[in-house]
């Protein structure tokens, strides 16, 4: 990526997450850094903690007080991964947004997987997908498995794209057309609201392979049950949206 992009806005929530923090100035500051320096370009890092009860806003506030690419947002009560992503959204002024999950489990590694495929494509939205050639799903457990290939085949379907995965994360976004969406999602289907609706919209979005790896601190924020109602609810959404052209709202 030849080109110097102005400034990326890396933004991550965080809920509960202490023992992940402590990993960072191993495991994400010094990979940022390095590919900061080898694609000639600016990052800021944005985290939003939501909530949190444990000591997670104390350590990242020490970590911004030492880095300037550092800024912390605060919830006071926790709210849910989409209420999270959006406050970090409404604070960037980047040219280009890529959001990651706290644990790491998507490799911060993999970054420049998605600067070059927007680098070289220039779409609306670069989406990380451990299922395609050469991506990677690392002990994932049966059920979230079934489940995750379940949903991704009903979004197929119903927005009649060769997608793979609808509900990941870590994604590369040109800011100006994430800003235009009206994001209603409060909690872990906002990445399938965001996806469906760059769809829906007629934005480019590409997928790239990148490596889906175990949660090695804390424990998953994932409730399997209230994922089925609210992808469920999200889909109906899209039936109204795009086959019944009505509003997303209902």
């Amino acid at each position: 990526m030849r080109e110097k992009v102005v400034m990326v806005s890396i933004v991550i929530p965080l809920y509960n997450e202490e023992d992940n923090v402590d990993s960072y100035e191993v495991d994400l500051f010094p990979v940022i850094d390095k590919i900061a320096k080898e694609y000639n370009t600016t990052f800021d890092i944005i985290f939003v903690n939501d909530g949190s009860k444990d000591r997670t806003l104390e350590k990242i506030t020490a970590i911004a007080a030492r880095r300037k690419d550092v800024q912390v947002l605060n919830h006071e009560k926790n709210r849910g991964m989409g209420a999270a992503l959006k406050t970090g959204f409404a604070r960037t002024d980047a040219d280009l947004i890529i959001t990651m999950d706290s644990d790491l489990t998507f490799r911060p590694e993999d970054i420049p997987v998605l600067l070059t495929a927007y680098a070289r494509d220039r779409p609306e939205c670069v989406s990380g997908s451990p299922y395609l050639k050469t991506g990677l799903m690392e002990e994932v457990t049966p059920m979230r498995l079934f489940f995750s290939k379940s949903v991704n085949y009903m979004y197929r379907i119903l927005l009649r794209q060769p997608i793979t995965c609808v509900s990941p994360i870590f994604r590369l976004y040109r800011a100006d057309t994430l800003k235009k969406l009206d994001l209603e999602s409060e909690n872990f289907e906002i990445n399938a609201e965001i996806i469906s609706k760059y769809l829906i919209s007629g934005y480019r979005v590409v997928e790239v392979p990148v490596e889906l790896h175990r949660r090695r601190y804390g424990e998953s924020k994932i409730n399997i049950r209230r994922e089925i109602f609210n992808n469920l609810n999200m889909m109906r959404k899209i039936v109204r949206t795009k086959y019944l052209h009505r509003p997303w709202r209902s």
